[in-house]
């Protein structure tokens, strides 16, 4: 029987499957697309808090899991499978389709719920219109996978080849979709036709599996067989496998999340080193699972042999921070993720091997792939959420990497000594080492060394300059001391702000434009600059902060830094800026937005958007004025798109240069605006502005009169002039993220060149 089943199932139908992995990869293309698209559409309903993205990672991965179950007892005794798979990929290409007509419609329940609800209810209801609005799709998307595995799989003997070849075909795709999306397909085409493009990718597999299934009506599987002894071995111990298999993705997920923050250490957090992390994750993961398919033999597939997998992907994850914190932990951003790859392929090549030694036949493949893939994503889920609110702000990035690692060891370990008894001498001379490594890398943090440090917390310490150390759940934070013109607040490694005049103005210009104003609310608090300001000059202030970390570090720039945050007419929130606009009722005279830099960094755009401009001009009272602060990093067609996009928004624009020569303020309002000398001389002239000012190393130590004349020579242009000056092009909205993808049109540029004051003043309109 197994000799006609490998003449007739598999020789004959070799292309067909090479087919069908080839539609597999374009579903995991498209999985991935969706991931990146509908993820960003949910951020922007609920935030870019840790709260908001680990309910999405969790409706994610929780649709993938139940849907990989379900799919497994679907297609066990499938007649056809691979019609089974075209229907699964239709019912994703539709899901796909409408759901994201469902988003205005879950904003609304949620805007709704956002001032009446308490935060625990909040949450909850974040969860339930989260899980509302992708669990569908990913349910659908979970199943694939199983179903697949019951068309390829018909035999034992050659269950392994065609378990990797589909692991690595899916994973590959996501890796290609990560790759096509992340650095073409979303700067060319905005998210939703991006989504759309992989709705035609899911429709396509669809058709060709349907007919291709015209083919396969009667293909044999191997009926059940005496197992090989260590097959028997194995089925021993199913349920430790399955516990090994949840534990290691709880650790891969947690992996991903804390090596992302650990390689975005300094970098500026551009989208496309989130994308080449991903990529690199994904890619060792497809290559270890290529290689366990030409590796895989009976003797080989072992208990012992998964241990060996979870004790490199401990050993590999440790090296990831002696070397992320270390020789290459200032710089070389491009290579430091290449480090992953080791402990990712060791994942890739643990999860079939898993699924071969619980196998008991060829006929209960689809089930148990669709178990072990439940098991490994009800780790990950768990994994991510751990990762993301009790490991990185309790323990630190470092610190966490290598206690996983030493979980991994440990398990490793164990799974070694319940190997073949006949192994006894050799079980104890691989995981003696392996638990003695583990418990090594339990101590090792608490013994104060550099790797359990960040990179920029240990460069402040060899600078002699460190001065405080923080980590919360959405990023760290680090202050640098010394002279007040070199302290510095780093987050994520790099450099938020810094003592100057340019961040005393921002709520100083509006005061003078609209001396009546009373409210006014700070997104962004950096140092506390802006908010201390606010409340030198009068007025009631809101801020809003997305690291919980910031703001207890003004006390490094201001040595009234407590007097200020206790004032009771200021009020500091926690909390996504771009979702705080959307969401709140309040109204104010004045807002201000000075966005982390560096001006593309990922996430950054939402601040930046057309939407979000006229989101912030509803929440304007009559004749109120917004701020936003553009750094001069970047080039003068890029600082013009920002410009369009602005003026878009507002009826009326003025566009006033920084007098520390840095950036440029973008002011813009529905009424007009225009700077009175008598004014600009009260305000700016004042006892109390000028010992403001005082704290900026910058400050130019000017009389009221002379503030004045400065100010009226910086006011660049208005309106008119504005819309002269910036021209048609293109815009930066939610749907085109243009600051945040922008790799193409800088290759395809041929001005490369900075602004800067001068060169703004030699081409404003006459």
């Amino acid at each position: 029987m197994i000799a006609r089943v490998a003449r007739t199932a598999i020789p004959s139908g070799r292309n067909l499957q090479q087919l069908v992995l080839g539609l597999f990869i374009a579903s995991g293309a498209a999985g991935l697309i969706y991931q990146v698209v509908w993820s960003r559409e949910l951020v922007l309903l609920f935030g870019n808090t840790s709260q908001a993205i680990s309910t999405i990672v969790t409706a994610f991965l929780f649709g993938l899991g139940t849907g990989a179950y379900a799919g497994g007892r679907l297609a066990t005794g499938h007649r056809n499978p691979l019609r089974l798979y075209g229907m699964i990929e239709f019912a994703v290409a539709a899901l796909a389709i409408f759901l994201p007509s469902l988003f205005p419609s879950l904003g609304v329940v949620y805007q709704n719920a956002y001032t009446d609800a308490s935060p625990q209810a909040l949450a909850l209801i974040r969860f339930g219109l989260a899980f509302a609005a992708v669990t569908p799709a990913t349910f659908a998307m979970g199943m694939t996978l199983p179903a697949l595995t019951s068309y390829m799989v018909r035999s034992l003997d050659v269950a392994a080849p065609r378990l990797s070849e589909l692991y690595a075909a899916n994973t590959l795709g996501a890796v290609a979709g990560t790759l096509i999306a992340g650095f073409a397909l979303i700067e060319l085409f905005g998210l939703s036709t991006t989504a759309l493009i992989a709705v035609g990718m899911n429709f396509t597999a669809g058709i060709v599996a349907l007919i291709a299934a015209t083919r396969t009506n009667d293909l044999p599987i191997e009926p059940p067989q005496r197992a090989s002894e260590a097959r028997l071995g194995a089925a021993r111990h199913v349920n430790l496998i399955y516990a090994a298999t949840f534990i290691s993705g709880f650790s891969s997920l947690a992996f991903e999340v804390l090596w992302t923050r650990l390689f975005a250490e300094g970098s500026g957090s551009n989208i496309y080193l989130f994308a080449a992390i991903l990529a690199i994750f994904l890619f060792g993961i497809a290559a270890g699972s290529v290689f366990y398919g030409y590796r895989s033999r009976h003797a080989r597939d072992t208990l012992s042999a998964l241990g060996v997998c979870l004790a490199v992907i401990g050993l590999g994850a440790c090296a990831t921070v002696v070397l992320g914190s270390g020789p290459l932990g200032d710089g070389y951003y491009t290579v430091r993720p290449l480090i992953i790859l080791p402990a990712t392929f060791a994942m890739g090549y643990a999860f079939p091997l898993s699924v071969r030694l619980v196998m008991p036949s060829a006929a209960a493949a689809s089930s148990v792939v669709g178990k072990l893939y439940a098991a490994n994503t009800a780790g990950s889920v768990l994994g991510s959420f751990t990762a993301i609110f009790v490991l990185a702000s309790t323990l630190g990035t470092n610190t966490s990497v290598i206690w996983l690692g030493a979980l991994d060891l440990l398990v490793g370990a164990a799974l070694i000594m319940a190997g073949r008894p006949a192994l006894r001498s050799w079980k104890v001379r691989w995981a003696g080492p392996m638990a003695a490594t583990a418990v090594v890398a339990l101590i090792a943090p608490g013994a104060g060394l550099p790797i359990a440090r960040s990179a920029t917390e240990n460069h402040l310490r060899q600078e002699g300059v460190f001065v405080a150390h923080r980590e919360d759940n959405i990023a760290t934070v680090d202050v640098e001391g010394g002279m007040p013109a070199q302290r510095r607040l780093f987050v994520t490694g790099v450099a938020m702000t810094f003592l100057t005049v340019d961040t005393k103005l921002m709520a100083y210009l509006p005061k003078v434009l609209r001396p009546e104003a009373s409210e006014l609310l700070d997104i962004c608090f950096g140092m506390g600059s802006t908010y201390r300001s606010s409340l030198i000059l009068g007025l009631h202030t809101d801020a809003v902060e997305l690291s919980p970390s910031v703001p207890g570090e003004m006390a490094a720039f201001f040595t009234d830094a407590d007097q200020v945050l206790k004032d009771n007419r200021g009020r500091i929130y926690i909390a996504d800026g771009r979702n705080y606009i959307r969401v709140s009722s309040q109204r104010y005279d004045v807002i201000v937005v000075d966005p982390p830099p560096p001006i593309e960094s990922a996430g950054t755009v939402v601040l930046y958007t057309s939407e979000f401009f006229k989101d912030a001009r509803a929440h304007l009272n009559e004749g109120g004025i917004f701020l936003l602060w553009v750094p001069y990093l970047l080039t003068l067609e890029e600082f013009k798109m920002h410009l369009r996009t602005f003026r878009s928004a507002f009826p009326h624009v003025k566009v006033v240069l920084g007098p520390g020569g840095h950036g440029a303020y973008l002011l813009g309002s529905k009424a007009p605006m225009s700077f009175d000398a008598g004014l600009l001389s009260a305000v700016l002239g004042s006892p109390s502005a000028a010992a403001d000012f005082a704290t900026a190393p910058d400050d130019p130590r000017l009389n009221a009169a002379q503030w004045a004349a400065m100010i009226q020579s910086n006011d660049l242009m208005n309106d008119s002039q504005v819309d002269t000056f910036v021209g048609a092009g293109p815009m930066i909205t939610d749907d085109h993220p243009l600051s945040e993808y922008f790799l193409i049109r800088v290759l395809a540029s041929h001005d490369h060149t900075g602004i800067n004051n001068d060169r703004l003043r030699s081409l404003r309109p006459r």
